[in-house]
């Protein structure tokens, strides 16, 4: 199933993007023209999605969320892009459309999806952050690691501020070290790989998941974002709070069947 090895594989290398451009328009969430591998659409003043497309062999695509926060006259980016060359692509795309650097980066998991593309970044001079957990995984991964370590979340349900944007830790879930992003200015709510999209009918890729603290993780975020207004998955489309009530359900339904 592809959406089981999507989230598996640490993806450190890519098929060059497409230079096809494409734009889409929707009133609520206007999607900026950019290289078909790439989205950048805005879900709320100063907050944007970007989306990165892996190609499998064969030609099957598999998208990827992450967050981009303007804070000031930069910007905040929340994980790379699905490899080294479209994180650069991506890098390249932000300061095109939106006319801002990006000054530094916060990796939510040690998965390929997340960080492969922290080498990039650190290239260009951004500096990019990681929970101590994430930088040990990483190491034993083979991935590129971060050079910051991110203090003050090593327990479940642990949170601090990290300029305009409170970092949350809800404890093991889809991998030990997953993280969750809240923007309270715009009460938007990265819930990463730790939360499917609505289209989604399984949890995906459960080799490193927490299957016993999961559903308590994803419990402690809708207690304490209960105000969210747009709730981001690591993959698929954002939605409300109800997407935490659907992971909910995906738990429930996988410790029914006994897995």
């Amino acid at each position: 199933m592809i959406e089981a090895i999507a989230l598996l594989v640490g993806v450190t290398a890519m098929s060059a993007p497409s230079v096809a451009a494409q734009t889409t328009n929707a009133a609520d969430a206007p999607t900026i023209g950019i290289p078909a591998d790439i989205e950048i659409r805005e879900v709320q003043p100063g907050v944007w999605v970007h989306t990165s497309y892996y190609t499998y062999p064969g030609g099957t695509r598999y998208p990827t969320n992450g967050l981009i926060v303007r804070e000031g006259n930069g910007l905040l980016l929340i994980d790379t892009a699905w490899g080294e060359l479209l994180t650069l692509t991506l890098l390249n795309q932000i300061e095109a459309q939106l006319k801002l650097p990006v000054r530094r980066a916060v990796v939510s998991h040690a998965h390929g999806d997340r960080i492969a593309g922290a080498d990039a970044l650190e290239a260009r001079g951004i500096e990019v952050y990681a929970l101590p957990l994430t930088q040990q995984r990483a190491v034993a991964e083979g991935m590129p690691v971060p050079d910051h370590a991110l203090a003050g979340l090593d327990r479940p349900g642990a949170r601090v501020q990290f300029g305009s944007v409170e970092l949350f830790y809800p404890g093991p879930g889809h991998a030990p070290d997953n993280l969750m992003v809240w923007v309270p200015s715009q009460r938007v709510l990265f819930g990463g790989c730790a939360v499917r999209g609505a289209a989604s009918d399984s949890l995906g890729g459960i080799a490193d998941a927490n299957m016993t603290a999961w559903p308590e993780a994803i419990r402690k975020a809708r207690a304490r974002y209960a105000e969210a207004k747009f709730v981001v998955p690591g993959h698929g489309e954002a939605g409300g709070p109800e997407l935490l009530d659907h992971t909910l359900a995906l738990l429930e339904e996988l410790r029914e069947a006994g897995q």
